[in-house]
């Protein structure tokens, strides 16, 4: 029999609360559980993702990463540390990070390290900063480092990108290499345009100075002056049209150039030019200007003018003398006849009409070809040392006689003035010639000036002048204040037979004389004149070698005929002139033989035995030169005397128209009385 529980219902209903309770809470806790682990494993889940993503970006990075304590240990390596320092990341790992860095940068590696971490901030990569990392086989290169501090409970910490920059460095190295490659290049062509010998400019598409030569600036008047920036239109305004297209087809890429061109400058000199103008290109291949290469050719023209007239004025020598030496023989005859029958003639006779002015035509027709044979540089020059002030001096009252009263003579004569080894008779000449061309030029008055100096012309001067050596010189200027000359005219003023005057008022040989003359002596000669204003003539002599003046006054010719009796051969292939000197040699009590060429002269000398005087021409037929047969008769009879005649001279007796020393000539044509007075000059030696 079973008996029904007796404890209290309350009592059993609380045991029920309770055991219900530790079950919810069993359960609770076991909720509570699944949760925490299902978030711990999400955790763990969502760690490894961003670790991968960490990873991630650490293999993409071309930096090393490291995360170095205070301490200067390395905590974490990045895999790139294998590419970059050749160590695998594990091998960092508690290692101090100075084996990361040259032994001689490590003593001062750690108070860099502490100043970091006492202020510890972010410090970006391409501070200026260069640093240096070292590699695990020895090798160091050149590095860049970002820092960035990690606050940590225990430590600090910071974690470094370290970038190896070697390849940059190369190229930056090669950069700067061919940076100033260019540079030196662009110097160098700076430079070679500064100085080059041609006229050089660049400009750009406006035609705006880039670059220019120092010739450019010097070529066209422009010293001193700051082109760049500058159009040039601005420099040249006056430029003419054709220009202008020039460069407008020298922008449209074609390249032109001329050999010889001219153009009027603002001062109104004529310039010539050879010049070539281009387009430039830039980078890309477009045009980016034009390029101008000029070369004043204007000394080169001008000498080339002067070598054509030179050779134009030897040309008319050539023939001038020829025709000199003929007419000079046809003269001898002539003016030496008409002396004879004048001589013969009583004063009363109504013939002497008649040979008179056959004697004063044969003079001026002998005044006229010494001219030529001046403008020739044939005439036979007899030099002496003098003083040219002497000769102005003495020559002061026939000048203000000859150039009339209404014009006034103004000497300027330089003390202490160098000799000079000159024919002063010639000289004289040459003086009066170019003071009657300043009288013309002044028939309303005016004033001659005549100046001296002692100059000297530079290799420069030499240089741009036909037929003029540098050296020392004598100089003397006439300058008057006449009418002046044309520019045309004073490029042929000194052409034979040329002149401004009317028909029968001048021969035009006065200025040829004195420039042939000037020549023959080794000089220089330069007229300057500008219309309205005047003319000066400058006359440079070349200094003599010895200052010791050795010039004498001209002896007065004797009153009456020098005779003799001493034995004279004529030698002379012109059969009249040989007759009138046989005659008139013989009128005055010589006795004479003649030959018409060296080789019968020659027969002559063994046939009848030596004469005391060989009176020869110079220029004769059979081809013997009378030079070479006074040799030979030298050798046949030493100490004969020789007396040359010619109508002009040639090498065979002269230098440059002076005679050989001790060589003696007789200028054709000649009359009687200077026949007689040479000859017994010469026997009396």
């Amino acid at each position: 029999m079973s008996y029904p529980d007796t404890r209290d219902a309350g009592e059993a209903s609380g045991e029920l609360k309770t055991s219900l309770w530790l079950k919810l809470q069993q359960r609770l806790r076991a909720l509570k559980f699944g949760k925490e682990f299902a978030h711990r494993t999400k955790a763990a889940a969502d760690l490894r993702a961003s670790e991968a993503r960490f990873r991630g970006v650490l293999a993409a990075s071309p930096d090393a990463v490291l995360m170095v304590n205070n301490a200067g240990v390395i905590e974490f390596a990045s895999d790139r540390v294998q590419d970059i320092f050749g160590y695998a990341p594990e091998d960092l790992v508690d290692k101090p990070v100075s084996i990361l860095i040259p032994e001689r940068f490590r003593s001062g590696h750690l108070p860099h390290l502490s100043a970091y971490f006492t202020q510890p901030k972010t410090r970006m990569m391409g501070g200026g900063l260069l640093l240096w990392g070292r590699r695990k086989d020895s090798t160091e290169f050149p590095a860049e480092i970002s820092l960035s501090p990690i606050a940590m409970a225990d430590r600090s910490a910071a974690i470094a990108a370290v970038r190896d920059i070697s390849e940059r460095r190369a190229l930056e190295a090669l950069q700067q290499k061919a940076a100033e490659a260019l540079r030196e290049s662009e110097r160098r062509l700076r430079y070679f345009i500064k100085y080059a010998p041609a006229a050089i400019a660049i400009l750009d598409r406006e035609l705006r100075y880039l670059v220019y030569s120092d010739r450019w600036l010097a070529d066209y008047g422009l010293g001193g002056q700051d082109l760049r920036g500058l159009s040039h239109y601005e420099v040249f305004p006056e430029i003419p049209d054709r220009w202008r297209d020039i460069h407008r087809r020298a922008l449209a890429g074609e390249t032109l150039r001329a050999d010889e061109d001219s153009f009027t400058r603002v001062d109104g000199r004529v310039q010539w030019l050879r010049w070539e103008v281009r387009p430039w290109f830039d980078t890309l291949g477009n045009i980016g200007g034009v390029a101008f290469l000029t070369e004043d050719i204007t000394d080169r023209k001008r000498m080339e003018a002067q070598l054509l007239q030179a050779q134009k004025m030897q040309a008319i020598g050539q023939l001038t003398g020829g025709v000199a030496h003929d007419f000079n023989n046809l003269l001898t005859v002539i003016l030496g006849n008409a002396e004879v029958l004048l001589d013969e003639m009583k004063s009363d006779d109504a013939h002497r009409k008649l040979v008179e002015p056959i004697v004063a035509a044969a003079e001026r027709g002998a005044s006229l070809t010494q001219l030529m044979l001046a403008f020739a540089r044939r005439q036979a020059l007899e030099p002496s040392t003098f003083d040219l002030n002497e000769v102005v001096t003495r020559m002061n009252a026939l000048l203000r006689r000859t150039i009339g009263e209404n014009v006034e003579v103004d000497l300027r004569l330089m003390k202490s003035l160098w000799a000079v080894t000159a024919d002063i008779r010639q000289m004289e000449t040459a003086i009066l010639n170019v003071v009657l061309n300043a009288r013309d030029a002044m028939p309303q008055g005016g004033k001659l000036t005549i100046e001296t100096s002692n100059v000297e012309l530079s290799d420069d001067y030499a240089a741009h002048s036909v037929e003029v050596n540098p050296g020392q010189y004598v100089m003397m200027a006439l300058s008057d204040t006449g009418s002046g000359i044309a520019p045309e005219v004073l490029d042929r003023i000194f052409e034979p037979f040329f002149t401004t005057k009317p028909v029968g008022k001048g021969t035009g040989l006065g200025l040829s004389m004195v420039h042939g003359f000037v020549k023959q002596t080794g000089g220089h000669i330069q007229i300057y004149s500008e219309v309205g204003h005047g003319t000066c003539v400058k006359i440079f002599l070349p200094r003599a070698k010895a200052d010791a003046i050795t010039a004498a006054q001209p002896a007065r010719a004797p009153a009456t005929l020098a005779t003799g009796t001493e034995s004279i051969l004529v030698v002379e292939d012109d059969p009249h002139v040989r007759m009138f000197a046989v005659q008139q040699l013989r009128r005055l009590g010589y006795t004479v033989t003649e030959a018409s060429d060296g080789p019968s002269a020659l027969q002559e000398v063994s046939r009848s035995g030596s004469p005391d005087l060989l009176f020869t021409d110079v220029v004769m037929p059979g081809g013997m030169t009378g030079r070479q047969l006074a040799e030979r008769v030298g050798q046949m009879a030493p100490g004969i005397k020789i007396l040359y005649t010619s109508g002009y001279t040639e090498n065979s007796i002269s230098h440059h128209g002076r005679l050989d020393p001790g060589i003696h000539l007789l200028q054709k044509p000649y009359k009687s009385d200077k026949l007689a007075r040479k000859v017994r000059e010469v026997l009396d030696l």
